[in-house]
């Protein structure tokens, strides 16, 4: 039996001192099935295209997508092939050496709709540099299977370890274009509930946090969270503690820009949903003081 094909779609955006490694180690990848990286351009302003256009490997593909943001450039890419599954690369990050094959024989052994490995987070991609952090972390679980219980709590799925099956991540929607970070979450909320989910428990991918990586925008990612908490608002509910701590997180993001007036409902929300929760309460008895001074 013939293995399932992949397409490997990594978004680019001024990074074209780094990009050239992030395509290699996809394209440096033994896998038994047949698999093609495409490339998406979203209207870099440096050299990024000019780098693309020079690596020359039958396998590999530079399109462009002018300025829509990254979900819409792996949204771009995914549908530029008609493979079995879809995998993801950021342009500055690195695929260590069997990630393709291996997650893909996880996948398959368990009948998966999706996959994920290990990664770790590095200032560079040496190996001897030490590790900053890892994902997933430590107690996380359940990491495979029926993941749901533990991914309405927490995003631990970037989009480079993860690999899903095509036909799930079309009925999924891709990526949702309106969110400016946390992106990965909320697809693998969507994926996660279609089926179970491989978990290769070895740290097959390196993230290099970039200077403008996305992650790094506090105010991004405090938007993306209002927008997670009323988009899945029916799933996070079935858990009140876990939508709870998700209103408390997002009142915590609004007092760190002193926006108490924007942070009180949250926090009152979290309350209600656990009220014995005593950093709850002393969170919301300390915004309401602050918004009626302000």
């Amino acid at each position: 039996m013939s293995q399932p094909s992949v397409t490997v779609v990594i978004p680019c955006y001024n990074r074209e001192d780094l990009v050239r490694e992030a395509a290699q180690s996809v394209l440096d990848q033994d896998y038994d099935g047949i698999f093609d990286v495409v490339a998406v351009d979203d209207h870099s302003t440096d050299g990024t295209w000019q780098v693309l256009q020079s690596i020359a490997d039958p396998r590999f593909r530079a399109v462009r997508n002018e300025g829509k943001g990254v979900s819409a450039a792996r949204n771009f890419g995914a549908a530029q092939t008609a493979s079995d599954w879809v995998a993801y690369q950021d342009s500055d990050d690195v695929w260590l050496p069997g990630k393709l094959q291996r997650q893909m024989a996880r996948a398959a052994k368990i009948g998966a709709v999706a996959s994920y490995c290990g990664m770790v987070v590095k200032a560079d991609t040496r190996p001897e540099t030490p590790a900053q952090d890892r994902f997933p972390r430590k107690g996380t679980a359940p990491l495979e299977g029926d993941i749901l219980p533990s991914l309405i709590w927490q995003s631990y799925i970037s989009t480079q370890m993860a690999m899903i099956r095509r036909d799930v991540l079309e009925a999924a929607g891709g990526f949702d274009t309106e969110l400016q970070a946390l992106v990965d979450w909320d697809l693998m909320l969507r994926v996660a509930g279609m089926g179970s989910v491989a978990f290769l428990d070895e740290d097959l991918v390196v993230q290099r946090m970039s200077e403008n990586s996305i992650t790094r925008s506090l105010r991004k990612r405090l938007s993306a969270q209002e927008h997670i908490l009323r988009k899945h608002h029916d799933l996070l509910a079935a858990t009140p503690k876990a939508l709870a701590f998700h209103n408390h997180r997002v009142a915590g993001g609004h007092k760190l820009f002193n926006d108490y007036r924007a942070a009180l409902p949250f926090a009152r929300t979290a309350c209600r949903l656990n009220p014995a929760n005593p950093r709850y309460l002393a969170n919301w008895l300390y915004l309401a003081a602050r918004a009626r001074l302000s």
